[in-house]
């Protein structure tokens, strides 16, 4: 059985340190905040949470951002949670592939405190 979390945020990245950074950011929205490390953890947690919104990185071993938001966009169930990749790359080529693969919004690690809460507010305006 899934359980549907109305206010959560799903952070996906395979530094404990981007995580609890990212994680401190977003602590006074009230939203509740799961983790995964890599993008199986995230799949895998994924089959019984749905979360408002995954912050997604790119660069993680074994399976890469694109490759999960792949994952998680051919999923029926999950195809709508808004993903917003972080990433330490700001080329071009990074951003488009996020958004070929179903990304919803790109942001660049140092991450911008004003800009997360921004992507946040855009795609959870309910919360």
């Amino acid at each position: 059985m899934e359980e549907s979390l109305e206010s959560s945020i799903l952070i996906v990245d395979d530094s404990a340190i981007n995580i609890r950074v990212i994680s401190q950011m977003v602590s006074d929205l009230n939203h509740q905040i799961l983790t995964a490390t890599s993008g199986f953890q995230a799949l895998k947690l994924l089959t019984t949470f749905k979360p408002s919104l995954i912050l997604l990185d790119i660069k993680m071993p074994k399976m890469n951002g694109f490759e999960c938001c792949s994952r998680i966009k051919k999923s029926a169930s999950r195809a709508n949670i808004p993903i917003v990749f972080i990433s330490s790359s700001s080329s071009s080529e990074d951003q488009e592939m996020a958004i070929k693969v179903g990304g919803n919004g790109y942001l660049t690690k140092p991450v911008d405190p004003k800009e997360l809460l921004n992507q946040i507010e855009f795609h959870m305006p309910w919360a």
